[in-house]
C-alpha cells in the first residue's frame, strides 16, 4: 500500500514537521540511529527555515524576496534533512514507534503478491523450415497485445505428436517456456506428416509459499509437421 508523503506540503505543516524531528534527533539522536553532529546539522537546517518562514508568513514582512527566501529554504532544508529521515525509515534497529513519533513512515517491506493468472492464452502457429514452427503468443483477452498478462514470466508450451490430434493436455508433454514472441519452436521428435497439437498457460515467478502459479489452459491449436 503506497502511503502519503512524511514530509508536509503546506507550509505551517512543513514548520511543525520540521521542529518535531529536530527536537526529537537533538534529544536523543542514537535512539535513531545517528549522531550528535548529525542533530547539529538538521538543527541548523530548521534554524535558517524557521526565520524564513516567519519573514515569509507574517504580513508585515511578506514580501516578495522574503517569500522568495522562505522558499529557498524550504528546499535546502529538505534537501539536507531527507537523507537522515530515509536512514531512521529504513533502518531496522529503530523501533517502529520512534519512527512515527519522529514523522517518517515505516518501510513497506511487504512484498505485493501476484494475483493468479486468469487469462486464456491465444497462439499463433506456423509451419516453418523443416523440423520447425514458429510460435508467437498473445493474451486471449488483449488479442493485439504482444505483453504478457500481469504477473506472467513466461508462457509454457505442451506438444503432442503422433497420427491423431491431442483434446486435453494430458496428453502433452512440456517442451519449451516461451519468453518472448515469436519464437522458433522444434518438432523434434515428429516426423513430417505428424499431427501436432499444441496447448500453452500462463505461468508466474512465484505466487504463495513461493510457488509459481499457473493460469489456465489455451485451447486446444492442431498443425501437421512439415
Amino acid at each position: 500500500m503506497n502511503q502519503p508523503p512524511y514530509i508536509p506540503t503546506t507550509l505551517d505543516a512543513f514548520q511543525a514537521w520540521l521542529l518535531n524531528f529536530s527536537t526529537l534527533l537533538t534529544a536523543a539522536p542514537a535512539t535513531y540511529g545517528l549522531v550528535a553532529g548529525d542533530a547539529v546539522i538538521v538543527a541548523a537546517q530548521y534554524t535558517a527555515w524557521n526565520a524564513a518562514y516567519l519573514l515569509g508568513t507574517n504580513p508585515a514582512t511578506r514580501t516578495t524576496p522574503n517569500v522568495a527566501a522562505m522558499n529557498g529554504a524550504r528546499v535546502t532544508a529538505t534537501g539536507v534533512v531527507r537523507p537522515y529521515a530515509q536512514s531512521i525509515s529504513r533502518n531496522m534497529a529503530v523501533d517502529d514507534a520512534d519512527k512515527l513519533s519522529i514523522g517518517v513512515n515505516l518501510p513497506n517491506n511487504a512484498p505485493v503478491p501476484i494475483p493468479p493468472i486468469t487469462d486464456v492464452p491465444a497462439l499463433i502457429i506456423q509451419p516453418s523450415a523443416p523440423g520447425q514452427v514458429v510460435i508467437a503468443y498473445r493474451q486471449g483477452s488483449a488479442p493485439t497485445s504482444r505483453a504478457k498478462p500481469f504477473g506472467a514470466v513466461a508462457l509454457e508450451l505442451f506438444r503432442s505428436a503422433g497420427v491423431a490430434f491431442a483434446t486435453s493436455p494430458d496428453q502433452c508433454t512440456f517442451i519449451d517456456s516461451l519468453a518472448k514472441t515469436p519464437q522458433v519452436v522444434l518438432n523434434t521428435p515428429a516426423n513430417a506428416g505428424d499431427k501436432l497439437t499444441f496447448f500453452a498457460r500462463w505461468t508466474t515467478r512465484s505466487g504463495p509459499q513461493g510457488k509459481a502459479q499457473k493460469g489456465p489452459w489455451s485451447l486446444a491449436y492442431n498443425v501437421v509437421a512439415s
